[in-house]
């Protein structure tokens, strides 16, 4: 098969996934989540172009020889990890919530996808449940289970799990006269450690990638700009228990920065667009500012669902948040394969695509906390 066919299958196919994400969020909020999940990112068409999008991309690295540039090659192969990991948490993985009360033990719980109860290797007892306050406001900080495991006495709280063989247990909810809690619990033995494997080539190519491309004073000055913004937010007591964690300024901070050079690529782009003379120097500037602007954007994410894993127990969760910020990444991605498509070499071309490509973060920065709600709706 020529490569111009591998090439223009798989880009055809993150397209269309791209699209098909967009319209689930917009679905999502008239029909209600639980059939989106359903027949959109449970279903087996959903997770089948994942597949073939991943093959596809690796055969035409192959076949392109793309494997020479060595940090590339990284960068791509740990979204394929990441994606393996994924497809191993969707085959093997069990979600499921025990109730319990104090003092009362059990080695079950029931399960979100068939609603039967499924057996835990050993005992759980419920010594204690308690709800620690704030001593100047006091509002709630944190939900604190404490638990006997297999013999082992452990506690579970707001943004800290307890892990035993395999199980992960959450602090979830609690019953009105505090004698009681709600866990919830992920067994994922395999999935989440593929996926961590494949966060941490990430990292390394990412920084690879930058040290190969970027300027120690352009990495210096966002490195001062994203440090400023973290102190700010690691300032912040948020109110709800759950955003009380160190991941909140980590996550947000460079997510925020991530925007802000999103803003300012626009910004330099609509200036190219009116002034000829200026065209070629903000294009080589606006490149050169696209891979920090895409890198923090992709950290930020990955930031984002390792706190999700740690609090709600996925990684994963096509909130419209997510997704959004999955489909802009997608979307500032596409101009950074100048060598697949040659139209991102024009400079009037690249600004005309940045300028219109600044949509997608205000759907994810604004569209989705005003219009279409979720999880993150508070941000």
């Amino acid at each position: 098969m020529k490569s111009k066919y591998i090439k223009w299958s798989a880009f055809g196919i993150l397209f269309a996934l791209t699209i098909v994400m967009a319209t689930a969020t917009i679905l999502e909020k008239l029909l209600g989540r639980e059939q989106i999940m359903n027949t959109i990112y449970g279903s087996w068409w959903f997770v089948s172009l994942w597949g073939i999008l991943a093959f596809t991309s690796i055969y035409y690295i192959l076949r392109k020889k793309l494997y020479k540039q060595r940090a590339v090659f990284l960068l791509h192969c740990s979204l394929f990890v990441i994606l393996c990991g994924a497809f191993v948490t969707f085959l093997t993985a069990d979600r499921g919530y025990i109730h319990i009360r104090q003092n009362q033990i059990l080695n079950y719980y029931i399960s979100e996808e068939d609603s039967e109860r499924h057996q835990i290797p050993y005992d759980i007892k419920l010594l204690l449940f308690e709800i620690e306050y704030d001593s100047d406001t006091n509002h709630p900080v944190d939900f604190i289970s404490y638990l006997r495991v297999d013999g082992e006495v452990c506690q579970v709280s707001m943004n800290k799990i307890y892990k035993h063989e395999g199980y992960r247990f959450y602090q979830l909810e609690y019953d009105n006269d505090e004698m009681g809690a709600t866990l919830l619990v992920n067994y994922d033995p395999w999935g989440i450690a593929i996926t961590y494997a494949g966060y941490l080539l990430l990292a390394i190519s990412i920084l690879w990638i930058l040290y190969l491309r970027i300027s120690w004073k352009i990495l210096l000055s966002i490195a001062v700009v994203t440090a400023v913004l973290w102190y700010y937010i690691s300032q912040i007591n948020p109110m709800t228990p759950i955003l009380r964690s160190p991941m909140l300024a980590a996550h947000v901070s460079v997510i925020m920065v991530a925007y802000l050079l999103f803003i300012l690529i626009a910004i330099l782009s609509a200036v190219a667009l009116n002034s000829e003379k200026r065209s070629q120097a903000l294009y080589n500037l606006n490149v050169k500012l696209l891979f920090p602007a895409l890198f923090l954007l992709v950290i930020g994410i990955f930031l984002g669902a390792i706190w999700a894993n740690i609090s709600w127990g996925r990684y994963w969760g096509w909130d419209s948040k997510e997704t959004w910020a999955l489909i802009t990444m997608i979307v500032y991605a596409i101009p950074m394969h100048k060598n697949s498509f040659k139209t991102f070499r024009s400079p009037r071309y690249f600004h005309l695509y940045c300028s219109i490509a600044i949509l997608a973060v205000g759907m994810t920065f604004f569209g989705v906390s005003f219009i279409l709600g979720g999880i993150h709706s508070y941000i």
